[in-house]
């Protein structure tokens, strides 16, 4: 489904309502089409939000909490490992929302913004492509992420980089 096809459906709502439950690809299609809008946006450039989430990543395990799903069966060691291990194929920085979860993704005619939760920063896309995988898996299921990333790439987002977005990931699950 193209962005113009979208506008006609007129969508409006949250994106967890229960109207869009019979069928949410529309809404998933039209948060992707959103996140590239937002990652393409001219805003000024902000501070790296990256860095703090990776020490409140380490703190959580050094607080010997066990790890968040579904690294419970990893070593705290590992972990650290991971995370201390930033990937070297990491693009270039956008504007982040930095909490693009189903619920706070809001239609308006179709067209997707996400509540502001005052997470924004200037890091690479994968910090909200993780994000926002887990949380429509989480939502949906976990198909609805190839619906998303269709979305994202046709509206002019790039292809996430592996190893960046999973990095990402394990940052994500400490949140």
């Amino acid at each position: 489904m193209l962005p113009a096809e979208l506008v006609r459906l007129r969508l409006t709502g949250t994106a967890t309502d229960s109207q869009f439950a019979q069928n949410p690809i529309p809404v998933i299609q039209s948060m992707g089409h959103g996140m590239a809008e937002l990652h393409a946006s001219d805003a000024p450039e902000l501070s790296p939000a990256t860095p703090t989430e990776v020490a409140a990543a380490l703190a959580a395990l050094d607080s010997g909490t066990p790890a968040p799903a579904p690294f419970g069966r990893v070593s705290h060691e590992t972990l650290r490992s991971m995370l201390e291990n930033v990937p070297d194929s990491m693009g270039a920085p956008v504007r982040t929302h930095g909490s693009p979860i189903a619920s706070l993704a809001r239609l308006e005619n179709s067209h997707t913004t996400f509540d502001d939760v005052g997470t924004w920063g200037w890091d690479p896309p994968e910090r909200d492509l993780a994000i926002v995988f887990r949380s429509l898996a989480e939502t949906f299921a976990a198909e609805a992420t190839l619906a998303f990333l269709d979305a994202y790439v046709d509206s002019g987002g790039r292809l996430p980089d592996g190893p960046t977005l999973d990095w990402y990931g394990l940052i994500a699950a400490f949140r």
